[in-house]
């Protein structure tokens, strides 16, 4: 990648293609799930196509890569190329911009205006890691990392000036709210989690703070890893070779796996027994037959996010003053990109004055009287674009200082 070019070309060809909750259901987003293998592969792709910059954002409920190319189309074509998704249901489900529009998007998503849940900021840990990745495999070139590094700095504003994230809302903590509304005496229940990445792992510490005395169960195709947090969180480790057993036995499965091919199958439950399931995974990772066992009652998170609307409701008051920040932080991107467009121009006048001066005048002043003259050409600049003649009477300027 040339990350040497200047950066206010950049501003015009900043492209997203993305698919999330809006327009699609879990089956559609499923199809367009990025594994983190393809994420790098997709990467690597826009290093050979000399894309200036590329970010993939791939979480639950949406996927959505961020490019510096000619037209989002491009981004559309890779997605499609590296996921099980087509053009013609992204071009049915899915959404492209360019330029200051994806900026806004890009500001709205780190806000958590755009999450199915509000002001939920998991998102924004989630964009943070998505920026490393980039970063490691070259491909966050210096104004995609200011536009991200603006997109937080908005972001944390909004957070401390606001009440757009008042309350505990999150998946993870509506499954917490299910499991206690749905299952009496809990804390004679079995609990198994299923996946015990780092969502797993938030949903391990959640359970063991609001549902303490519960028998806690954790199972992972990485058995170290459940271990481990079988071991923070007091509970039990599951080998994988037994999950089938251990879900048989379980009265609630939480399912949180990065899976491929469905985790929980009907064949796994031979005892009939009341049983609530939620899967939080995407694409699924629950078999969709396991609903039609007697005594199951399956949730996918859909379904969750959707008991939330209440408190959706009163963070919804907060968007106006949300969208006040991001406003006036874009402004500030504006500002400092008219400064990079402008800076190459003002360097090629400060070196034609020095050329002019050393040649025609012999006043020792003249680098103070440049200097001036630079610094008011670039406060002209920043108040009018017609560059040409604001340099011809920059330089005429001079001439009448000397």
């Amino acid at each position: 990648m040339n990350l040497e070019e200047p950066v206010h070309q950049f501003l015009d060809s900043f492209c997203v293609a993305g698919i999330n909750y809006r327009k699609s259901d879990i089956s559609i987003r499923g199809k367009f799930s990025l594994l983190p293998k393809h994420s790098l592969l997709l990467l690597e792709q826009a290093v050979q196509k000399k894309f200036p910059g590329c970010m993939v954002l791939s979480t639950c409920n949406r996927t959505e890569i961020y490019g510096i190319c000619d037209n989002p189309l491009q981004l559309i074509e890779m997605l499609c190329i590296h996921t099980h998704g087509t053009m013609k249901d992204f071009i049915d489900h899915g959404y492209q911009f360019k330029g200051l529009t994806t900026v806004e998007h890009l500001f709205k998503v780190a806000a958590g205006l755009d999450s199915q849940i509000i002001g939920d900021y998991e998102i924004l840990s989630q964009l943070k890691l998505a920026a490393k990745q980039s970063r490691e495999n070259g491909c966050l070139n210096s104004f995609m990392e200011r536009v991200v590094n603006y997109s937080l700095q908005s972001s944390k504003e909004i957070k401390s000036n606001t009440k757009l994230s008042s309350g505990t809302v999150s998946v993870s903590f509506a499954a917490i709210e299910i499991i206690k509304e749905k299952i009496a005496d809990i804390k004679n229940k079995k609990i198994l989690v299923v996946g015990t990445g780092k969502f797993g792992n938030h949903i391990g510490k959640n359970l063991k703070h609001y549902l303490s005395g519960t028998s806690l169960l954790f199972s992972n195709r990485t058995n170290q890893k459940a271990l481990d947090l079988a071991l923070d969180c007091e509970g039990e480790y599951v080998p994988y070779n037994n999950l089938s057993s251990a879900a048989d036995k379980a009265d609630v499965i939480i399912v949180s796996s990065a899976s491929d091919k469905y985790t929980i199958l009907p064949s796994y439950f031979i005892h009939k027994k009341p049983r609530l399931i939620l899967d939080l995974s995407v694409p699924q990772n629950v078999d969709p037959a396991v609903e039609n066992i007697e005594g199951i009652m399956l949730l996918n998170v859909d379904e969750i996010s959707a008991i939330l609307d209440k408190t959706i409701a009163l963070r919804q008051a907060e968007v106006p003053k949300a969208m006040e920040i991001i406003n006036k932080t874009m402004l500030e991107l504006c500002n400092w990109y008219r400064k990079q467009a402008i800076n190459p121009l003002l360097r090629i006048v400060k070196t034609q004055l020095y050329e002019l001066s050393e040649i025609h005048i012999t006043d020792q002043s003249f680098e103070e009287k440049i200097h001036k003259t630079v610094s008011s050409l670039a406060i002209q600049l920043n108040r009018e674009s017609n560059k040409g003649c604001q340099c011809i009477n920059a330089i005429s300027n001079y001439l009448h200082m000397n």
